[in-house]
């Protein structure tokens, strides 16, 4: 076995010299050290959105392939990857949370140096919004195969919230991870919202959005189509 010690692993000398605030050096100290906070929060969050997008993507194959012959049953393992990735998305709006503590002065100093640079701009974040469905295009592709694999066992997204637990078992389960999934995702960009309008009110954002009225345009809930089935549940003549 080839020897292979903890810094080696995680490529840690490489990971560890990527974090360079553009302070001078001779500038205040504490603004150098805010503008790292930034920083870390940031490639910290991006490299969490690695691992919920490959979750994300690896749930939705488990479901398409439910029901092919000799294939494993792809809702217990797209619920491995769905739990998982629920858990991520709570941490990373933790992680807009945690920004709260940079002192909005801390902020104002050290923001013109990133010119243009925004989060709006995240490849991995935009992604997200494409495999949720929040994009505005083409709908969610992991709703459809969530509903392929109900269709496999003959059911359906409506058929599944009137049975509930006890009487759809693990499909219900799969229905209330997705649920799960578009609350924790709509939490992270409310919190990012708030943290926004708390530091910045109405100014515009670096890279040339209206800011705060841009994310609350953006704050869309994943899984329309999933909710207004619950939903019909409320509507429904309990002397049926």
């Amino acid at each position: 076995m080839t020897r292979q010690d903890y810094a080696g692993y995680l490529r840690l000398e490489r990971l560890l010299s990527l974090q360079e605030p553009l302070s001078p050096a001779g500038e205040d100290t504490a603004t150098g050290s805010a503008e790292l906070f930034f920083i870390v929060a940031h490639q910290t969050s991006e490299l969490w959105l690695v691992q919920v997008l490959r979750d994300l993507d690896q749930a939705a194959g488990a479901l398409v392939n439910t029901g092919a012959p000799a294939a494993p049953d792809g809702i217990e393992q797209a619920l491995e990857h769905l739990d998982r990735a629920v858990a991520v998305l709570g941490l990373l709006a933790d992680t807009v949370r945690l920004l709260e503590r940079l002192p909005v002065q801390r902020f104002a100093a050290f923001r013109p140096r990133l010119g243009s640079a925004s989060g709006a701009q995240s490849r991995n974040f935009h992604e997200l919004e494409r495999c949720l469905g929040t994009a505005g295009e083409g709908g969610s592709p992991l709703y459809r195969a969530f509903c392929k694999a109900l269709a496999a066992r003959g059911t359906s997204p409506e058929e599944v919230c009137r049975l509930g637990a006890s009487g759809a078992g693990a499909p219900h389960r799969l229905a209330e991870a997705l649920l799960d999934l578009g609350y924790r995702f709509w939490q992270w960009k409310v919190a990012h919202l708030v943290l926004v309008d708390r530091s910045l009110g109405a100014l515009p954002g670096t890279g040339g959005t209206t800011g705060g009225s841009y994310l609350l345009a953006r704050a869309r809930m994943p899984f329309p189509e999933l909710r207004a089935a619950r939903e019909r549940l409320h509507r429904q003549d309990p002397r049926a």
